[in-house]
């Protein structure tokens, strides 16, 4: 479960407080679904996945596995041994665009995103107020959204490959020019 944390905020980079626990998740599971939610839930650690919650985790992990199925990630070479392995629940790539829009609608459903990385902005000591402030306004709901789906898609890496999204980032640090050290 040492990865849950990345594949929720890993495009963000940041770890940040938990979320609103109402969503994503906890209906009624076939026995295959449920062999993958209690593969990576096995491995859950609350002191290596702070700032998520056991019930964050399981809703994030819940919400992965309904929106793909199992089928889907047997194709994508996940089982429930490798999503509850001690390197945790993998990050799945290469999803479809409507794949992606479900997986992260899914996490929205078990975690503002946004807020989430309002909040770890607040506890980075190097960063100012004001500088944590036009990060926060800057990275709305649109932009994680884009950056979630572009490494579901093609990969975290592709992050950097891509030069919209490459150029919206860069618009942000030089909007909050604290956030690069400046």
């Amino acid at each position: 479960m040492r990865k849950l944390t990345p594949i929720v905020l890993s495009g963000l980079l940041f770890i940040a407080a938990c979320g609103d626990d109402d969503g994503g998740g906890g209906s009624d599971l076939s026995a295959e679904e449920q062999e993958y939610v209690d593969a990576a839930m096995a491995e859950f650690d609350p002191a290596e996945a702070e700032p998520l919650t056991e019930d964050d985790a399981r809703c994030v992990v819940t919400s992965m596995v309904e929106s793909l199925g199992v089928d889907r990630l047997e194709e994508l070479g996940i089982t429930p041994e490798t999503f509850g392995d001690d390197d945790g629940a993998p990050f799945p790539e290469g999803l479809t665009e409507d794949e992606a829009n479900s997986v992260v609608d899914g996490f929205d459903g078990c975690l503002d995103l946004s807020a989430l990385f309002a909040e770890s902005m607040a506890g980075d000591p190097s960063i100012d107020d004001e500088t944590k402030e036009c990060l926060a306004d800057a990275f709305d709901s649109d932009t994680v959204r884009r950056i979630f789906v572009t490494m579901l898609t093609e990969g975290e890496d592709a992050l950097g490959d891509n030069p919209e999204l490459m150029q919206e980032l860069m618009g942000i640090f030089q909007e909050c020019p604290g956030a690069l050290g400046g």
